[in-house]
């Protein structure tokens, strides 16, 4: 698979080796990892690129997103811009990991979008890490939507499917497919 591996560039001094480490996991694993942004450089390169630069830069990275098979950010430290990366992929329906050492915010906490996976780790539980990126990437590949199909709906229906969407803040598609998971339709 291929991961898009994102943190933030901020707290790279303090996080450095746990960067690495995931990335050197997910490498272990056989997997290729878009992670060069994240290691190659520091926030005092990024202060120094011009407004092409940037968006040069963004377009990149947005590009390695779409070619990514998943996405696993490092969320200890909050980043804006490591934010707006997790929503670009999930915007192209991409699974996201947040490993996280201490609590993650609660705007990812409260977002039920099913591909949002959080997940506390340690640093020093090398193996614990293994296991929690391998499970995610496994249930990555298994959560990919590959079949469509027509379904046909009464206006009761529908105005319940759009007065249910609107409360959960969640997609009609996605209430049908958690209601197909309750009944016990995925797994």
């Amino acid at each position: 698979m291929k991961i898009f591996f994102h943190s933030s560039i901020f707290a790279k001094q303090k996080y450095e080796k746990n960067y690495k480490t995931i990335v050197d996991i997910c490498k272990s694993l056989g997997h290729t990892v878009f992670a060069d942004h994240m290691l190659k450089r520091t926030h005092h390169d990024t202060d120094k690129f011009s407004r092409k630069q940037h968006e040069a830069d963004f377009q990149r990275l947005t590009k390695q997103i779409k070619e990514s098979d998943a996405v696993i950010v490092e969320g200890t430290a909050p980043s804006i811009g490591t934010g707006h990366y997790m929503t670009i992929a999930l915007h192209y329906l991409k699974p996201v990991l947040v490993l996280y050492q201490k609590n993650p915010h609660g705007v990812l906490v409260g977002d039920p979008n099913r591909l949002l996976v959080l997940k506390k780790y340690e640093i020093k539980n090398t193996e614990d890490i293994k296991h929690i990126t391998n499970l995610f990437l496994k249930n990555a590949d298994d959560k990919k939507l590959k079949h469509r199909f027509n379904l046909m709906l009464d206006n009761q229906m529908v105005t319940y499917l759009k007065n249910k969407s609107m409360e959960l803040k969640i997609s009609k598609a996605d209430i049908i497919r958690k209601l197909i998971t309750q009944e016990g339709g995925n797994h």
